[in-house]
């Protein structure tokens, strides 16, 4: 007998699709912390806080899903816009002059947004929650 989440998805693809996120975000935190020297300062900085914020998001949040907690995951989700926001701040702050500078920019822009936008679509429990229909 298969496991079902109150969506209808199966437990462990849920898992296992929350397991591939936490690499590809834990892949981008260490692709940061390697690229944190001056010629890549911006994106390695802001890659570094998108890849730790989304492993330690979605790991929250799977947590959140697993034990019912509806505030751990407003807060996991709340974290994880705000590092977004922070991730984007830094990027351009720390842009270098030039023709890069609108390439790195974009990157960052691109990245931060995906990171806001998972945060905002990531497993919501109140549509299960108390007496949601």
């Amino acid at each position: 007998m298969a496991t079902r989440t109150p969506d209808g998805v199966h437990a462990t693809r849920a898992r296992r699709r929350g397991g591939l996120l936490v690499v590809a975000f834990g892949l981008l935190a260490y692709t940061g912390t390697t690229a944190v020297d001056a010629p890549t300062r911006a994106l390695g900085l802001s890659w570094s806080i998108i890849g730790a914020a989304g492993a330690l998001g979605v790991l929250t949040i799977m947590v959140a899903a697993r034990r019912r907690a509806v505030r751990l995951e407003d807060a996991a989700r709340l974290a994880m816009a705000m590092a977004a926001l922070a991730a984007l701040a830094v990027g351009v702050a720390f842009a270098p002059e030039g023709a890069e500078r609108g390439f790195v920019v974009a990157v960052t822009g691109v990245l931060a947004a995906a990171l806001a936008v998972y945060a905002s679509l990531a497993g919501d429990l109140r549509r299960t929650g108390r007496g949601a229909a």
